[in-house]
Parts: structure tokens; C-alpha cells; sequence
């Protein structure tokens, strides 16, 4: 049975230990981490202070950026006001929040293609500015691309044989 949600690949700053099935691979401080539920993906993960930032590729291709902390209390279904800055891009957007988490779909190509060359991500919200280092991004970021391409091909081979899952 499905569980509804997408195949996705990520690369984030902590990693979950709830998962089925977890194959690891490094990129510079990276952990690209393919995670598997029902096979179904689920995120990649490395830890910075008390944020996690974790940014996710759907299997529609769609880029994602995830930012949780246990010591947040957020409003459920509320929308934040963000400023993002990647090396010389800037990006004014919203981002979608759950109890501990906010997340936004990156869309802007400019911000997008900042990420990959940048050294720091800078979050600024109303209450905080949030530093993520972005070290090796670049390699990071070109992973889980991989990442998804390998995976999301499994799925679509032989149901009777389990498929080779790679980070």
C-alpha cells in the first residue's frame, strides 16, 4: 500500500533514526542519507547547533528547504515572512509552518542557483537570524540530485525484486 507522500531525496542538518532502510554516502561535511519507508524516500541529514536545515528534492523535481527546532513553538498553518540570502542572491518569500518546523519550496531560479555557489545561507525572520553553513553545497546539492535519478528509477523496475537503494 502507498502512504500518499512522494519519493523524495534530501540533504539536511540532522538525521532521523525512525527510518526502515538507510544507506549513507559523505559530500565534504554532507551526510547525503537516502531513507527508506514502504519504499518510499524519505530525507538526507547533518547537524548544525539547534536547527536542523534539511533541503529536500521531490520526485517531481521540486526543491525544498525544511527548518526545524524542538525549541521552536510555532502557529500550525501560519505563514512567516522570510528575507534569504545565498552569497549574492536575495529572496523575500514566505514559509509554511508546522508546531516545530517552517518549510518553503525554492522558486526563485536566482536564490536556487545562489545555494549552490554560496558559503552561508542566511534565514532572517521577524525574531531571528539563522546561519547555515553551506560548506561544499555545490557537490552537496549535485548529489542529491543523484540521489533522486537512482532511486526514483528503482521504483519503476521489477516489483519483484527489491530494488538497489543508493544515497
Amino acid at each position: 500500500m502507498s502512504s500518499g507522500r512522494s519519493p523524495a531525496c534530501s540533504i539536511a542538518t540532522r538525521a532521523s533514526a525512525t527510518a526502515e532502510e538507510i544507506k549513507r554516502d559523505n559530500v565534504g561535511p554532507w551526510e547525503i542519507e537516502a531513507t527508506f519507508k514502504n519504499d518510499k524516500f524519505d530525507h538526507c541529514a547533518r547537524t548544525i547547533d539547534e536547527v536542523v536545515a534539511r533541503f529536500v528534492r521531490t520526485s517531481d523535481g521540486l526543491l525544498s528547504l525544511v527548518l526545524e527546532s524542538p525549541n521552536w513553538k510555532l502557529e500550525r498553518g501560519k505563514n512567516y515572512p522570510v528575507h534569504m540570502k545565498a552569497g549574492a542572491a536575495n529572496w523575500n518569500t514566505e514559509v509554511a509552518a508546522e508546531s516545530t518546523s517552517v518549510s518553503v519550496p525554492i522558486s526563485d531560479k536566482r536564490f536556487k542557483d545562489g545555494l549552490r555557489a554560496a558559503n552561508t545561507l542566511v534565514v532572517e525572520g521577524a525574531g531571528a537570524t539563522i546561519r547555515i553553513p553551506l560548506d561544499q553545497s555545490l557537490a552537496a546539492l549535485e548529489r542529491l540530485d543523484e540521489c533522486l535519478v537512482k532511486n526514483s528509477q528503482a521504483a519503476d523496475t521489477n516489483p519483484f525484486v527489491a530494488p538497489k537503494r543508493q544515497p
